[in-house]
This record gives structure tokens, sequence and C-alpha cells, in this order.
């Protein structure tokens, strides 16, 4: 994990990038941003699990360059239900979380707040952000669709995880959303076996896309 948040940070221009972690978990992304050699000014984790939301403070309670908050990312603001899917043995898969309608038969579900994207970074007074990532468990397409300002004006570098299937289950195609940011002015780049990236043209069978606006591409 360390070395693929290294691999992002490498692609940013900026010596102390800001960084939106979107489905921060339980702040794995967090710590190995904030693990760096030039660590970054700030990191926002945003995590909507209330369960989960208390093992991420506790992760990153000596961080004093990251803020947490307990909310979903959507397209418009509101309550939201989160889904979280059982296992047959009754725990939760806490890594599945997600807002839509999966096709798990058994699910943990609760209400959770929801903003969009631009609205949250104005409330947070951020004016401006360096890198996302996203790893919503196939809501990309609400996410995305809350922040027209940052992905059209700001264009910071993107993380995105995008599953062909996944998508489609929830809120779009995962083949619109690579489209969607290719005519925004981004190029895109899969993760080769020595961490450094490799320009594409067109989704893959990979799942992690990094979206570079192409004047730092």
């Amino acid at each position: 994990m360390m070395r693929l948040a290294a691999a992002i940070m490498a692609k940013s221009d900026t010596a102390e990038p800001v960084i939106i972690d979107i489905g921060a978990n339980v702040g794995l992304f967090t710590t190995a941003f904030m693990a760096a050699a030039k660590p970054p000014k700030l990191v926002l984790a945003i995590e909507p699990s209330n369960y989960v939301f208390t093992i991420l403070k506790i992760v990153t309670a000596k961080l004093n360059r990251v803020r947490c908050r307990k909310l979903a990312l959507s397209h418009e603001s509101g309550e939201v239900q989160l889904k979280t899917p059982v296992k047959k043995s009754g725990s939760l898969r806490v890594g599945l979380s997600h807002i839509g309608d999966g096709d798990e038969m058994t699910a943990f579900v609760e209400t959770v707040q929801a903003k969009r994207l631009d609205d949250l970074l104005t409330a947070e007074s951020i004016p401006h952000v360096d890198i996302v990532k996203i790893d919503v468990e196939g809501a990309e397409q609400h996410v995305i669709n809350g922040a027209p300002n940052l992905i059209n004006k700001t264009k910071p570098i993107w993380f995105i995880e995008l599953v062909q299937g996944r998508a489609d289950n929830f809120t779009g195609s995962a083949s619109d959303i690579f489209q969607q940011f290719i005519d925004a002015g981004y190029q895109a780049f899969i993760l080769n076996d020595d961490y450094g990236w490799d320009q594409v043209t067109s989704i893959s069978d990979a799942t992690d896309y990094l979206f570079v606006p192409v004047a730092t591409a």
C-alpha cells in the first residue's frame, strides 16, 4: 500500500499535496499517504459506515494533518441507505459497504448523511485539491456527479477503483466513467509491476485507474 500511495503522489507536481480519501475504510490509504517521505499538507478521509469510522478515527488519532468525516458522497445532499453485506457467520463485510442495490441476500442497513463533494470542499474551506482517491464499491458515478467543479476546473489527479459490472449494478457503467474523464481532459494510466504508470486509452481488465489532467501528465 505504501508503494502504491507513493506512486500516486509521484504523479503530482505539488510538494505537499491536499488529498481526499473517499471510501477511506479503516485508513490504509490515508496512513500510507501520511507515511510518504514528503507527507501531504492534508488528507480529508471520508467514510460513511459508523462502525468503520470509529476504527478510522482511532487509527488516525495521532495524525494531525488528517481530518476524518463520517459522510457518504453523492450527487445530492440528504440521507442515503448504506448497505453492508453480512457473511454467513453473521459478521459484516465492511470492505464492501455500498450505496445502491447490490445483489447480496443479507445486508446490514444504516442511514447516513450524504453531501456533494464540491459542497463539502466549500464547507471544509479547502480551495484546492491535488489528489482524489475513490473506492466506493460501485457508487463512483454518484460521487463524480457531485463534483463537476472539481473535475472540470480544479482538475486534480484521480485514483479510482473501476470494476466492470460493479458500477453497472449501482449507478452507471465503468466504461462511461472512464470516458467521462477522457472527455474532461484527462489521460488514464494503470499501475505496472515496477510501480510506474502505463497510459491506456480504454478500460480493460484492470480495476484501478489513475486519471491525470493532460497539463500535468
